[in-house]
């Protein structure tokens, strides 16, 4: 516990960091604070859900930099807040609480579509209105003391967000942007570049990724490359990777810093120089010359700093983005709308018993069946019955906690006070969240019941029971009504998932050379954001034992992959003509890579157009390798890199239905 306390009170450098403490302090200060004023004052609810909305407000809303974190919060902390204070109020309507919880459910089970940030937020708001809905807490006062405790929870949530981010309000994006230079896989281009855009796009962080991807790019060629060569090429070429992520390591620490006067020597070694002074062959291969581009450009653009920002987008391309998705999910073909559904099924059938039973400690039963879904699974019921017993056995033994040791009230501040200590896990994690609120839930319905704390221990566990096996039961019987498979085809997902993608790679092509495809281009966007989406519930429908399996592995890169570079073409697709064309060598080279060809070498994207043009094209050849090669494991190929052939279909005869 020690060694946690000190880890989180410094920073990555070991040093103690003084935002961490003064964070701390006042939410220790503040949740006792709340705890002895509303007890002495007997308002012991309007309390709690102001720690609640806190709590909930604040883990949807951070994660990014300080501004992108408030525009978030200008338009998610009043609707919690309304949830919260209107929650208590609509279960003297029980019509309107069951439409309401089955609306916020469904639509907040679709947000995973438009991304992370919309997922998390999507499912704090579903937890916030099961809560406030279903729970008990806050019926007995009258909306104003609900709605002022409501909005005092937001406005401790803004000040705890302002108070880390005031002193450092990009801190969020130079990690993110520096974490390019430190992780490899799919995936971190795009987020880093997310958090760049939502920050402001200083011009200085735009070049540190277009380099950044640039690096990446050339790394994987190399590695690819390596794959492909003798032993003695092969350990040339790692030596080189291995170089360059030792000067990549120190360049990130730079990034990372608020200020940069100048450069230590190890962060201006060439990586390629290194190797061949120590003999050997010495010829460079093409892609050790882009190892250097990317590094110089980020070498230039730590130490020059330029704050200014990089235009934004066309607003169309939000619109365009955000059409695909509903075309892509509204269907019963999209796994992520049928797990909202079944979602759905699940919360209305339990609320009705909620609500027929008008007993307290059914509180739980509502929240116990959100766990057993896990609605971030998509079509999985993987783990359900684990998740089930998990549930009802906690349930069980926080019953006879409270039953068995004195002063149990003080568990309700101990877990809000390490909510808000913990957002990161929070939003890693959101069954922790239904957890905690399981916990703060079934200890205050237990104080108010005027039962004997055994019954009340029954109850809730009898309650937490029934709601699980109606999360099972809807769960498997929507397998046999809506359309989907209990034993899935993951080579057949994976190959017609990189058919769609293929498809759409090519009509971005074609347009970049000035074809006029819109209509095919659309279709292919909307096919391709469909089979991602589903590739990426596939790893959990795999998942029966717990452990994770080869197949898994290979599934879960393989989708990551994917949507990765499905995410760039889709985002190129809709930028300007000349943007288009300026990644058509990239675009080339990906679609030899995807067709199955064995080759691994990388493209002449040029350099001096925009950075967000040099990015996406950097971006596509480093998520198509990585597609390649766990396609290839996901194939069950021993040999990697071996060729393979994919039918396409011309982009024009391209129909979704």
């Amino acid at each position: 516990m020690r060694t946690w306390v000190r880890g989180w009170l410094t920073n990555e450098a070991g040093v103690p960091d003084p935002r961490q403490r003064q964070y701390a302090v006042l939410v220790l200060i503040t949740v006792v604070a709340g705890t002895v004023l509303g007890w002495f004052f007997e308002l012991q609810a309007p309390a709690l859900i102001a720690g609640l909305t806190a709590v909930l407000a604040l883990t949807a809303t951070s994660g990014q930099s300080l501004q992108s974190d408030l525009h978030r919060f200008a338009w998610f902390g009043p609707a919690v807040v309304l949830i919260m204070a209107i929650g208590p109020v609509l279960t003297e309507v029980p019509v309107l609480a069951g439409a309401a919880v089955a609306l916020v459910v469904f639509g907040t089970g679709m947000l995973p579509a438009l991304g992370e940030h919309y997922r998390i937020g999507g499912q704090i708001f579903a937890a916030a209105t099961l809560v406030s809905t279903t729970t008990g807490i806050g019926i007995r006062e009258p909306f104003p003391v609900l709605l002022a405790a409501a909005v005092l929870g937001g406005l401790l949530a803004l000040a705890l967000r302002m108070l880390m981010g005031l002193s450092d309000p990009g801190r969020a994006t130079r990690h993110a942007v520096a974490g390019t230079l430190l992780r490899p896989g799919p995936g971190v281009l795009e987020s880093a570049a997310a958090a760049w855009r939502a920050d402001g796009s200083a011009t200085w962080l735009g070049e540190v990724l277009a380099g950044a991807a640039r690096f990446r790019a050339a790394r994987e060629t190399l590695l690819a490359q390596a794959q492909q060569s003798d032993r003695m090429e092969a350990e040339r070429l790692r030596a080189i990777v291995a170089e360059a992520d030792a000067v990549a390591g120190e360049l990130a620490r730079a990034v990372r810093a608020r200020a940069c006067t100048g450069l230590p020597m190890i962060a201006r070694r060439d990586p390629a120089e290194a190797v061949l002074a120590r003999g050997g062959r010495q010829d460079l291969p093409d892609a050790a010359r882009g190892l250097n581009q990317g590094l110089e450009r980020i070498r230039a653009s730590v130490v020059r700093r330029d704050e200014t920002s990089v235009p934004p987008p066309a607003e169309g391309q939000r619109k365009e983005r955000l059409l695909a998705a509903v075309r892509a999910h509204l269907s019963f073909r999209s796994s992520l709308f049928r797990h909202a559904l079944r979602c759905t099924l699940a919360v209305t059938v339990g609320m009705v018993i909620v609500l027929l039973l008008r007993d307290p400690s059914a509180s739980s039963l509502l929240l116990g069946l959100y766990v057993v879904l896990a609605p971030a699974a998509r079509d999985s019921m993987t783990g359900a019955l684990e998740r089930t017993g998990g549930a009802v056995l906690g349930v069980t033994a926080l019953a006879l906690l409270i039953s068995l040791v004195p002063f149990t009230y003080l568990l309700i501040p101990v877990v809000v006070a390490g909510m808000l200590l913990n957002m990161p896990k929070l939003r890693a994690e959101f069954q922790v969240v239904l957890s905690c609120l399981i916990v703060v839930t079934v200890v205050d319905q237990a104080l108010v019941l005027d039962r004997p704390l055994v019954n009340v221990g029954i109850s809730f566990a009898a309650n937490t029971a029934v709601g699980a096996a109606i999360a099972l039961f809807v769960g498997y019987v929507s397998y046999l009504v809506l359309p989907s498979s209990i034993l899935p085809d993951v080579r057949g997902a994976v190959r017609s998932t990189v058919w769609a993608v293929s498809e759409l790679l090519r009509s971005v092509r074609a347009s970049g050379q000035g074809a006029d495809l819109p209509k095919a281009l659309q279709a292919a966007n909307v096919l391709a954001l469909r089979r991602t989406q589903d590739l990426l519930g596939m790893p959990a429908l795999l998942d029966g034992t717990g452990e994770e399996t080869d197949d898994d592995r290979a599934t879960r890169s393989a989708a990551i992959a994917l949507d990765s570079l499905r995410q760039d073409v889709a985002t190129l697709a809709f930028r300007p003509t000349e943007e288009r064309e300026v990644a058509v060598p990239a675009l080339r080279a990906v679609d030899d890579l995807l067709g199955g060809k064995p080759t691994a070498k990388i493209p002449d994207v040029p350099t001096g157009s925009a950075v967000a043009s040099e990015l996406l094209a950097s971006s596509l050849v480093e998520n198509a390798l990585h597609a390649r090669q766990a396609i290839d494991q996901a194939f069950g190929l021993t040999n990697p890199w071996k060729s393979y052939t994919i039918t396409f279909l011309r982009p024009e005869r391209l129909h979704i239905r």
